[in-house]
C-alpha cells in the first residue's frame, strides 16, 4: 500500500513539474520562437517607403501622420538630441528636452531609475528622437526601449479642405532661456504666415504626468476645419519577456470597448484597429514603463492602433483623432491631453485615476504578474 502511494505521489509531482515548467518557461518560449518568426517575415517585406498608416486605403477622411522618416541617419542618440533646437526638462524624475523642430516630447530619461545597481549607472531612457539607431535588447535586459520613441501632437485639415499645418519639420519658437520644470511651463508658437497662429503650452507635474494644450487662432479671412490628435509612435520591435501573465505592447482603455491589449506580432499581423469612443487612454507598455495619451474624458474620438514599416524597422502607433473644431475668422479653438510617462508604480497609476478621474488607469498595470 505504501509503495502505491508513494508511486501515485511521484505521478502527481512529476505532473506538476511538466505543467509548471510548459506554463512558466515553454509557453512564454514558443510565444517568443512565434513573435520572432513573424518579425522576420514582416521585415524581409519591408518596402523603403512608409505610407501614413490611419484609415482604409482610398478614404477621404484626414489621417492622422504616420511614422516620418528622420532627416538624418546613422547618428547617435546624443548626436540627434544635440543637432536641433531644444527646450530643457528638469524635474524630480526626468531629464530630457522638448524637440523645437516638431514640437515633439521625444527625449526623455528617468532620474530614479538606472540601468543597472551601480551608484554610475546611465539612467534609464524612455523616449529617444526620430532616427535614433535601433539595437534589440537580450530577454533579460532592463533597457526595454532601443530606439525611437516620442509623444506628438497636432492637427489635421478636415476632408476637403487645407491649410498649411505645423508638422515634424516645423521649428517652434520659444522664449529665451525657457525651461520646463514643475513650476515654470512653456509655450511654443508657429505662425503658418497665412492667418493661422499655434501655441502649444507643456506643463509637468513633479511626478510623472504632462499637460499639453494645442490652441489655433484664426487670423485670416476665412474659416477653417482641423481636427487635434495626439499620438505615442515607437520605432523597432522591442524584446519582450512573452509571458503570457504579461503584455507587452500597445493598449489602451476605450469606454464601451474596453481594456485593448495587441501584442507587436499581433497589431503586424491584423493590421490597424479603430474604435470610435470616449474617456480612458492610451498608449504603449513595457515590462516595467509606460507612455499614455489621457484625452479629456469627456471628449469623443476615434482611437487607433496600427503598425509600419521605416526602412528596415517596423514602428508601432497609437493615437487618438478628436472631432473636427470649425474656427471662424477672429475665434481661436484649443484641446488639452495628458501623457503619462515612465515607471508603472502602483502607487503612482492608481492616485493619478482618482487625481485625474481617468477611466481604469489602474489596468495599465497587469496585476496578475504583480502578484506572480
Amino acid at each position: 500500500m505504501t509503495d502505491n502511494k508513494n508511486m501515485l505521489l511521484a505521478i502527481v509531482l512529476s505532473a506538476i513539474v511538466l505543467i509548471g515548467w510548459q506554463i512558466f518557461f515553454g509557453l512564454p518560449q514558443m510565444e517568443r520562437q512565434r513573435q520572432a518568426a513573424q518579425m522576420a517575415a514582416q521585415q524581409a517585406a519591408t518596402q523603403q517607403a512608409t505610407p501614413a498608416p490611419a484609415g482604409a486605403a482610398g478614404s477621404a477622411a484626414p489621417l492622422v501622420p504616420g511614422a516620418a522618416a528622420p532627416a538624418t541617419v546613422a547618428q547617435t542618440r546624443q548626436e540627434l538630441v544635440a543637432s536641433s533646437p531644444r527646450v530643457t526638462i528638469e524635474t524630480p524624475r526626468f531629464i530630457g528636452s522638448i524637440a523645437l523642430k516638431g514640437g515633439r516630447i521625444d527625449d526623455l530619461s528617468l532620474s530614479n531609475y538606472r540601468e543597472t545597481i551601480k551608484k554610475d549607472s546611465p539612467n534609464i531612457i524612455l523616449f529617444s528622437p526620430s532616427g535614433t539607431p535601433f539595437r534589440a535588447a537580450n530577454h533579460y535586459d532592463i533597457v526595454e526601449n532601443q530606439g525611437a520613441y516620442y509623444a506628438d501632437f497636432g492637427w489635421v485639415a478636415e476632408a476637403g479642405t487645407s491649410a498649411k499645418l505645423p508638422g515634424p519639420d516645423t521649428v517652434w519658437t520659444a522664449p529665451a532661456g525657457a525651461k520646463l520644470t514643475p513650476s515654470t511651463p512653456v509655450a511654443l508658437t508657429y505662425d503658418n504666415g497665412e492667418g493661422l497662429v499655434f501655441t502649444r503650452e507643456i506643463s509637468v507635474d513633479d511626478r510623472q504626468l504632462f499637460t499639453v494644450k494645442d490652441s489655433v487662432a484664426n487670423k485670416g479671412a476665412s474659416e477653417v476645419s482641423l481636427l487635434p490628435y495626439a499620438l505615442i509612435s515607437r520605432h523597432g520591435t522591442p524584446t519582450v519577456a512573452g509571458y503570457f501573465i504579461l503584455h507587452e505592447g500597445l493598449i489602451g482603455v476605450l469606454g464601451e470597448a474596453g481594456l485593448q491589449e495587441w501584442t507587436y506580432a499581433k497589431i503586424v499581423k491584423d493590421g490597424a484597429q479603430t474604435w470610435k469612443s470616449k474617456a480612458g487612454w492610451i498608449g504603449i507598455t513595457d515590462k516595467y514603463w509606460a507612455s499614455t495619451v489621457i484625452p479629456d474624458q469627456n471628449l469623443p474620438y476615434t482611437a487607433r492602433f496600427s503598425s509600419g514599416t521605416l526602412g528596415q524597422l517596423s514602428t508601432y502607433q497609437t493615437d487618438l483623432l478628436f472631432e473636427a473644431k470649425k474656427i471662424a475668422p477672429g475665434a481661436s479653438a484649443d484641446i488639452t491631453n495628458k501623457i503619462f510617462a515612465g515607471a508603472k508604480e502602483v502607487a503612482l497609476v492608481d492616485g493619478y485615476e482618482a487625481e485625474q478621474k481617468i477611466d481604469r488607469f489602474e489596468l495599465l498595470i497587469d496585476w496578475g504578474w504583480f502578484y506572480f
